[in-house]
């Protein structure tokens, strides 16, 4: 049978930029055996020497960097100038990576007597599979968070975007990791996510995506399991092995502005934090919630800076929208747009498609719409990956809280405002990471992330803790 190529093309000429062999589900079959024989030999290595590692990976990267921004550019679609953030954002965390490993270092707590020590242990192999929209920060951080407890992992990138990916895989293993305890498959999604749910071999499953594709995992694991089940002793057995998973999914992110913000740093804010790569982010700000007492000079403020922004070619350095990556994306956010303008919404800028760009798409709702309709807009209750955003305008704090929870996502939210006024609010909303007066892509590298409800299962946690169980020992 002669061998499939998956063909990776540039998203905006449409040019084949890269080919690489597509793993069959029995070629990752293999290859998480290979995994699972080489565990061992990344549980044995010391804490010092896999920070080293990160380390040294970081500093290649940082070498390549230009290298890097091109894959950004070609196969994710990334303006030059989100490309270079993603890629200097990636050799930070590299620099500050200790932080997060320390995490599993053991440490002696409080005992009634004798000594309680914990620590953390790693669970063996992790299968990961990366998006398509930051695949290298993404890939690095789960790769490290892996390696760095000594788990063996198996990296599965977007089909669409795997060029960062492999070269990542490939710079481990030239710096010294054992061969095998590191892994890149280019299996099809959907077989990926099957073997990586029925392997007995694979510990922990991660995975990047929108909420409907970690629903389907969890479904996809039930059936797995009941389908094994058998009875033992007289006794009902499940007899398939439970495999940790841990979903990173979608966020439908609230924008507040309250009255007293500094409104020119807000619409910076909206502008970056909404429409950067094409929006084509899960922690983008997808809904702007405005006081009445600032929404007039925020309104025109915020889409006269949306009118400003460049669209097209993402190799020139001016660009700020690049093409959106998939065409499944566009279509569904132009479904969008058009039931929000038969359900009260008012386009304000934008609202055009050439090609593969969506133009930066502002529409606002009417608030009674949202709070009192019999059903919210497709718009305002899922996801928008394209730059397509709404905005609402809202009379008290109580109308502002009840807009921004007004979503089965938990993933992050931003509040522009004065300290205590915003503070109050952030208190009760309903998400994994709250950004005060900053732009929401805002993130410093050590810190924990992720979110509730359809946006994940653990809230904000560091993934390193995900990838170990702990262990507790009592000396008497």
């Amino acid at each position: 049978m002669a061998l499939e190529i998956l063909e990776v093309t540039d998203k905006y000429t449409g040019a084949v930029v890269e080919r690489l062999p597509l793993d069959t589900r029995e070629d990752l079959r293999e290859k998480i055996e290979r995994a699972y024989l080489a565990k061992e030999s990344i549980r044995q290595t010391s804490l010092a020497w896999r920070k080293d590692l990160v380390r040294r990976v970081g500093e290649r990267i940082a070498q390549e960097r230009e290298y890097f921004a091109e894959l950004l550019i070609k196969q994710a679609g990334q303006p030059r100038k989100f490309a270079q953030w993603e890629v200097e954002r990636t050799v930070s965390l590299a620099r500050h990576f200790d932080q997060i490993l320390d995490l599993i270092a053991p440490r002696e707590i409080p005992a009634a007597q004798g000594k309680n020590i914990l620590m953390r242990e790693p669970y063996g192999v992790v299968a990961v599979i990366t998006p398509r929209n930051t695949p290298l920060v993404v890939p690095f951080y789960t790769a490290f968070s892996a390696l760095g407890a000594g788990n063996a992992v198996i990296q599965k990138p977007s089909a669409l975007t795997p060029g960062p990916t492999r070269r990542l895989v490939e710079l481990v293993r030239e710096e010294g990791c054992p061969p095998d305890a590191v892994q890149f498959s280019t299996c099809p999604g959907e077989k990926a996510a099957a073997e990586f749910v029925e392997n007995p071999l694979v510990d922990v499953f991660i995975t990047y995506s929108n909420s409907s594709v970690g629903k389907d995992a969890v479904v996809k694991m039930g059936r797995y399991l009941a389908g094994t089940r058998h009875v033992e002793s007289g006794l009902p057995v499940i007899a398939g092995k439970m495999t940790k998973f841990v979903p990173e999914l979608a966020g439908n992110d609230p924008f507040i502005v309250l009255e007293g913000a500094d409104l020119e740093k807000a619409v910076e804010a909206a502008v970056l934090g909404g429409y950067g790569n094409a929006g084509q982010l899960c922690i983008s700000a997808k809904r702007f919630i405005v006081a009445r007492e600032v929404a007039g000079d925020f309104r025109s403020r915020l889409v006269e800076a949306i009118g400003r922004l460049k669209v097209g070619d993402p190799a020139d350095p001016e660009t700020d929208i690049g093409p959106l990556a998939r065409r499944e994306a566009l279509e569904l956010a132009l479904k969008g747009l058009r039931a929000a303008e038969e359900e009260g919404g008012k386009v304000l800028v934008g609202g055009r498609v050439e090609g593969p760009f969506f133009y930066p798409t502002l529409v606002e709702f009417p608030k009674e719409v949202l709070l009192h309709g019999n059903s919210r807009p497709l718009l305002w209750r899922e996801e928008s990956f394209a730059p397509v955003r709404s905005l609402v305008v809202f009379d008290t704090p109580e109308e502002a809280v009840r807009l921004a929870n007004d979503t089965s996502y938990g993933l992050g939210a931003a509040v522009f405002g004065p300290t205590e006024a915003a503070l109050e609010i952030a208190r009760q909303l309903r998400a994994g990471r709250i950004i005060i007066n900053e732009s929401p892509l805002y993130g410093d590298v050590h810190l924990p992330v992720g979110g509730v409800g359809d946006s994940g299962l653990y809230g904000a946690t560091h993934k390193i803790e995900e990838v170990t169980y702990v262990k507790r020992i009592h000396l008497s």
